[in-house]
């Protein structure tokens, strides 16, 4: 039953006696009644399975990282987001010579890498080069041997071959 339908059934008059009391009772049972009428001509509800992990885990999902073991930041204080003056790397003091060191071999260790990586290229691109090369010289050597004198024969062959010979003229 529609809101509309119920609106529409209530009585006009505000009377509070037992007779409307009485007949508010026996409309709320047949509403209930044409519920239950509803859900039972639907048929039963589709209860959801309830999925586990080792459902997925067959399935082949993996689980991650918890976000759980995360540390939460932590809290140096008040934050200062102006520019600084550079007193304070000043004030901690001067690299060692360990430090300069290790950082030293940590270069020399990407500059060796990166020579190493320029040079490959460098090859590639003479190998690209020479591929290119190639095929650019056996294409002029093709056009070279279509362009050389050829007979009657081998020019109407060739037509044959391509389809495109031409039909005579006179068919009488």
């Amino acid at each position: 039953m529609s809101k509309l339908d119920k609106f529409l059934a209530l009585p006009e008059d505000d009377s509070d006696s037992d007779d409307s009391e009485h007949s508010k009772s026996e409309q709320e049972a047949e509403e209930q009644e044409e519920e239950e009428e509803e859900a039972q001509a639907k048929g039963p509800a589709k209860k959801k399975a309830a999925i586990k992990l080792e459902d997925l885990e067959r399935a082949g999902y993996k689980s991650g990282p918890s976000v759980l073991y995360v540390k939460p930041p932590a809290e140096t204080g008040e934050q200062n987001w102006n520019w600084g003056s550079g007193r304070e790397a000043k004030e901690k003091g001067e690299d060692s010579d360990e430090d300069r060191g290790a950082t030293r071999a940590a270069v020399q260790g990407v500059e060796a890498s990166a020579a190493i990586a320029v040079k490959a290229m460098a090859q590639q691109a003479a190998l690209r080069e020479g591929a290119r090369q190639e095929r650019l010289e056996a294409k002029m050597e093709r056009i070279a041997q279509e362009k050389k004198a050829l007979t009657f024969n081998q020019k109407e062959k060739r037509k044959r071959d391509e389809g495109k010979t031409s039909r005579a003229k006179n068919c009488e």
